[in-house]
Order: structure tokens, then C-alpha cells, then sequence
């Protein structure tokens, strides 16, 4: 079955009688064709030629989702919290596995990010930072308990001085 795509004109317009009739009956309508298929296939067909145009809009939008997502901007805060966190660790992130170091890095953002909003809080909770922390920490294999919570300590110490110089007008 060949059919032509032609664009609606006066010329070739149906007339009335030609195009489909359209039955209601309760929820549900019918149509009934008094013309040839070839004819109703002419009247949808240049609804589908308008349909392409939406459909690299869509493209660029799925498209959009697989390219990777732009780095969101880290605040000043944020990047002197995570700064203040690898401090100490080269040694051991360097002998982690390719796996383990970016398990360990995104668990170390996802925890620089928990004490940026536990600092920014008016009540500073040095426990929880400290759990924070030290649950980052157990993730380097074979490393002693009670290195993790000195090291856990300090860093949380050092995290309230950055505090504390900042609301003083220090930082």
C-alpha cells in the first residue's frame, strides 16, 4: 500500500462527507470511515510530520541524563572541612585499591558535607562528628580502633577551631 504525504490545501482538502464519522455511544466513540483508508492515512499523515520536531528535544534531554553531571560548587566551609578531614591519611588513601579509595572518598564527601551542616547548627554536637568520622575511618582495612578514635578527636578538635577562628573574624 503506497501513500503519499501531502500537505493539507484547498485543493486536496476533504470535503464534509469524506472525512470520518464520529459516533458517540455512552463513555465510548466510534469512527466510521465513509472514504477509502488511503484517505484517512492522508489526513493523519502531516500530524505525524510535525511529530519529529518534538523528538530532538527529547533526545537532548535523555541524552543530558547519560553525559556525567556537572561538579557541584563546594563553599569555602565545606572545602576547609574536607581539607581538615585528609589530613594524615596520603599514606594509607594511597595504599587502598582503586575501588576502595572511591568508596572512601565519596563516604569522606558524604561526611564532610553531614559536619558542614552539624557546624552549621547553633549547638555544635562534637559527638556526633566524632561518630561521623570514625565511621568514615573503619573503612581503611586493618586499622586499630583506637587510632580511629585519637585521630577521630583531633580532627573533630580541629574542625571546632576552624569554627571558632571563623566566628571570631580569624578566617
Amino acid at each position: 500500500m503506497a501513500t503519499q504525504t501531502t500537505t493539507p490545501t484547498p485543493e486536496n482538502a476533504l470535503s464534509s462527507n469524506e472525512l470520518p464519522q464520529v459516533k458517540e455511544s455512552g463513555n465510548l466513540a466510534s469512527v466510521e470511515a465513509t472514504k477509502s483508508p488511503e484517505k484517512i492515512v492522508e489526513i493523519i499523515e502531516p500530524q505525524k510530520e510535525k511529530a519529529p520536531a518534538v523528538a530532538p528535544a527529547v533526545q537532548s534531554v535523555s541524552q543530558a541524563k547519560d553525559s556525567p553531571s556537572p561538579v557541584a560548587v563546594k563553599s569555602e566551609d565545606l572545602q576547609q572541612i574536607e581539607k581538615i578531614l585528609s589530613v594524615g591519611l596520603d599514606d594509607l588513601y594511597q595504599s587502598l585499591s582503586e575501588i576502595r579509595k572511591s568508596e572512601f572518598k565519596q563516604k569522606g564527601e558524604e561526611t564532610a558535607r553531614a559536619v558542614e551542616r552539624l557546624m552549621k547548627s547553633a549547638k555544635i554536637k562534637v559527638g556526633k562528628i566524632v561518630k561521623l568520622i570514625v565511621d568514615w575511618l573503619k573503612m581503611i582495612p586493618g586499622v586499630n580502633k583506637f587510632f580511629l578514635e585519637q585521630e577521630s578527636k583531633i580532627k573533630a578538635d580541629r574542625l571546632l577551631e576552624y569554627k571558632q577562628d571563623k566566628e571570631e573574624g580569624k578566617i
